[in-house]
């Protein structure tokens, strides 16, 4: 459905009529027929939701980072580096099919808000120690 309604925004926005299509959104068949005329595109798949400014984050900037940082940590002792992951648990994971591009191991859809979550943290160090997890819990539905 999302496919037809992106085709009919970019007729709308185009300024196109295709009489073909009822109120210029095009049927299941075509959407059909395009996927078969576009093999690039790899049917649907489920994709993960995340925050917009999570989506920003590319490779160029991973790679710039991790330039940046071998400097810095060269010669500190593995045991006093230390990563930290915080995972989210959602109350809604909000999983959609997507249409993605053959290849793309991990689609995402970018929303604005997110639902409930509880917050999981891991940390460790490079020497192999890993800190107990840390729990954070929603304030208002942690005493009901």
């Amino acid at each position: 459905f999302d496919l037809r309604m992106i085709v009919h925004s970019y007729l709308n926005r185009m300024g196109r009529v295709i009489k073909r299509f009822k109120n210029n959104v095009p049927g299941n068949e075509w959407v059909q027929s395009f996927l078969k005329r576009h093999p690039k595109l790899n049917g649907s798949r489920l994709a993960s939701n995340i925050k917009r400014s999570r989506a920003q984050i590319d490779a160029d900037v991973l790679c710039e980072y991790i330039d940046n940082l071998t400097p810095i940590v060269a010669g500190v002792p593995p045991s006093n580096i230390f990563n930290y992951d915080e995972s989210n648990l959602t109350d809604d994971p909000g999983k959609k099919r997507v249409i993605a591009k053959r290849g793309c191991k991990y689609p995402e859809r970018i929303c604005n808000s997110s639902k409930t979550s509880i917050s999981i943290m891991m940390c460790g160090s490079a020497a192999g120690d890993l800190l107990p997890p840390y729990v954070v819990y929603r304030s208002g539905k942690l005493w009901d």
